[in-house]
């Protein structure tokens, strides 16, 4: 199973795509910076509820909705990945890719 982070990440996402919001649009309405919104979908940075709430408000949902949207995206910016044909090795390569980066930027 995908990480939340990510999976919550892919949701809006496909959320944003579906509105035809942009990142940098999705940025201002939401008082982030450009990086933290690619750090929301990438799922590297996790949102407290109240800001999980107002994000469902925009896209006009609930946050259950939001946090439990089945996505038909696995993840944004690595789309060429969905040729896996088990979704549980593409989880754990992402899996090994994200604690590679946290590591990386720890160091």
């Amino acid at each position: 199973m995908a990480n939340t982070g990510r999976k919550i990440g892919v949701n809006i996402f496909t959320l944003m795509q579906n509105a035809g919001i942009s990142r940098e649009s999705l940025a201002e309405k939401m008082n982030y910076s450009y990086r933290d919104v690619c750090r929301i979908l990438e799922g590297r940075l996790i949102l407290p509820p109240v800001e999980m709430k107002k994000l469902a408000d925009l896209f006009g949902i609930t946050k259950s909705e939001l946090i439990h949207y089945e996505a038909d995206k696995f993840v944004p910016e690595l789309q060429y990945m969905k040729e896996f044909s088990d979704t549980d090795n593409l989880d754990k390569i992402l899996d090994l890719l994200d604690e590679y980066v946290e590591l990386k930027e720890t160091m």
